[in-house]
This record gives structure tokens, sequence and C-alpha cells, in this order.
């Protein structure tokens, strides 16, 4: 990746990060912030997705099939750095099961900003989920990233096995009697949206469905046949200026194949699910604090073998479904699709 490193654009990074911390720490409830952080709609963040960290961390070889494979036998999240850990809510009832959510951030986004900082444990205490909140490889600048394929953003070419690693962690945590099979979702931003697409394409039978915000589905050198019905919700605003609305390629990096707009996504879903109808608005909501009105545009196919919905949010640019209004709504889409249906 070429960028310039100007003051400007190191003071730039700066801001950013602090940005983004700030919408980390609201992400997942309604306490978690105090005061409100700058408008969604106007996060300088870009750059910080494109731009190299400042430090590099060591990083874990592509398709690591040492240690971290021997390590995963026994316990998949050990092939994770740091260890990827089920985490149960606090006082489950004997024999209760509860959904199981996994967690996909963004490109260059440690997940332990939402777990530590962004009170998770809390609000899965309070909403009475489990979670999984894993975290990719890093690349030689120290960039978190998932490889949900050729799209986003495996930008070195290191191509690890995400698919497998993510599948093992699942299939370990399944085990788990307080798990609900039924309940099962994955829940990506950005990258970690582009990743949740990969996995309802091989690990549909599964999945409850996925919840995708501000990711997409990347170009047709991705296989998918998914086996059994799923929810699958898109959430994006139409002025992202990173992964954008209306297709294109990610930063604008023109080296990049080109991911299917937000609507597109939609409609591939919909073909894939055999969807007879659609898609039709079903109402609008105010999700967004920062955006004036009732800025989303909820649109659902009809006759699928599951649910296939687009949520628009007019005037929203990357940083979206980051506040309580809109992750409200996300949990009760959660709730509302279980596998087999309500």
């Amino acid at each position: 990746m070429t960028t310039l490193f100007t003051d400007e654009a190191l003071r730039i990074e700066r801001r950013a990060k602090a940005v983004l911390a700030g919408y980390a720490l609201c992400a997942f409830s309604a306490n978690a912030c105090a005061t409100s952080p700058e408008p969604a709609s106007r996060a300088p963040a870009t750059r910080l997705l494109a731009m190299p960290a400042a430090a590099a961390v060591p990083t874990v070889p592509a398709n690591d099939g040492g240690v971290a494979s021997a390590l995963a036998q026994r316990d998949p999240g050990q092939a994770f750095d740091p260890p990827a850990e089920l985490r149960l809510p606090s006082a489950l009832q004997p024999g209760e099961r509860v959904p199981l959510l996994m967690v996909l951030h963004g490109f260059g986004v440690s997940s332990s900003l939402l777990i530590a900082k962004a009170g998770l444990n809390q609000v899965a205490d309070s909403k009475k989920f489990a979670y999984l909140a894993p975290e990719g490889m890093r690349d030689s600048l120290g960039r978190t990233f998932w490889n949900a394929g050729p799209s986003c953003c495996d930008l070195e070419h290191r191509a690890p096995d995400d698919v497998k690693r993510l599948r093992e962690l699942l299939d370990f945590a399944l085990k788990n009697p307080a798990v609900d099979p039924a309940r099962v979702f994955v829940i990506g931003y950005s990258n970690g949206g582009f990743m949740a697409h990969r996995l309802a394409c091989e690990l549909s039978d599964r999945l409850a469905g996925i919840v995708s915000v501000a990711g997409a589905v990347s170009g047709p050198e991705v296989p998918c046949t998914p086996s059994t019905p799923l929810s699958v919700l898109e959430i994006h605003g139409d002025a992202d200026p990173v992964v954008h609305y209306g297709g294109g390629v990610v930063f604008d990096r023109t080296d990049l194949p080109p991911h299917a707009s937000a609507p597109d996504t939609a409609k591939i879903w919909a073909q894939r699910l055999g969807c007879s109808g659609g898609p039709h608005t079903i109402g609008t909501a105010d999700l967004e604090p920062h955006v004036a009105g009732r800025e989303t545009e909820m649109q659902r196919f009809d006759g699928c073998r599951g649910t296939v919905e687009l949520w628009t949010v007019h005037g929203g640019e990357h940083y979206v479904a980051l506040q309580p209004p809109a992750l409200e709504a996300i949990w009760n889409f959660v709730l509302a699709h279980p596998k087999g249906g309500a």
C-alpha cells in the first residue's frame, strides 16, 4: 500500500484512533459512554483503516500449520492470539441454553477493545447471550484482518485459512451444553462483515444467520452453496467512503477485486436462498442519533429459505450501527430469527 506519511496524516491517524476507541466504547451498551461520540456520519477514521499501524508487532506465519495447529487439536481457541474463549453470561439457570454470537472485528481493530473496554461482558449478562470474539491474524504492519476473500482484507496475500479456524472454534463452543445450537449468529463489522458473509456460505448448517455491518459479498471467486435456510441482514450507510454502498473496491485500492454493492449483496443472498419477491420497504427507523430523521430504510425479500433484509442508513458513512438504538434493533433481529424460524 502506498501512503504519504506526512505530519498531517499522522495527526489524522491519532485523531481517528481516538474516535474509533470512542465508538467501540459505545458499541455494545447504552451505558458504556457518559457522553456522545462525534457524529457517525463525520468520523474521520477511514485513514486509520487504510494506514499502517504506528508500530509492528509479531506476526503469525501464513497458513500456520505448526504450533497453532497442534494447540487447536486440544482447544481451537488457542490458535488465536490472544486465545479466543467462549464467554457465558452470568447467572445461568440449570439446563438453560442461550444464544451464541460470534463477533468479528474490522480491519486493523483489536477484538480486545470490544471485550475489555466496550462493556461487552455486562451486555452479555444483561441480554443473556454467550459470545466468541476471536482476533484475526496480523500482517507485517500489525494490522488485524480476516481473509474473507480477494476483495477484503488480506492485503499482503498471507492466505490464512480463517474459515477453518473459525469453524473449529465454533464447533468447540457448540459442545457446551449452555449454547443453543438453534440461535448461533455471526455479527461482523467492515472486514468482519465480509467474513460473516463468507461464513454464511460455508457454515450455513451451523448458523441461524449473520448480521453484516458495512460489509459486502466478495466477487464470484468465493464459492457459496448454503445448504440450509439462513437469516441475512446487511446494514450499510449509503455515504460509506470505505466499503462503498454502490460497490467498488475497499479503500479505493484499484489493485483489489471489486465487492458487490449493498443492494446487490442483498439480491445475491435472495437468489441463493430462493426468495420469490422483493425487496420491499417494511419500515423506517431512527437508529443513528447523529443522522437527522428516520434515516434507516428497512427492506425485505419475500418467500426465502430464511430471511434477507437490507437496512440502508441514508447519510450514514462507514461508522453506523455502533450505538444503542441500532444495536437494540440488531439484537431484536437475532432473537426473531432462530434456525428454522420462530
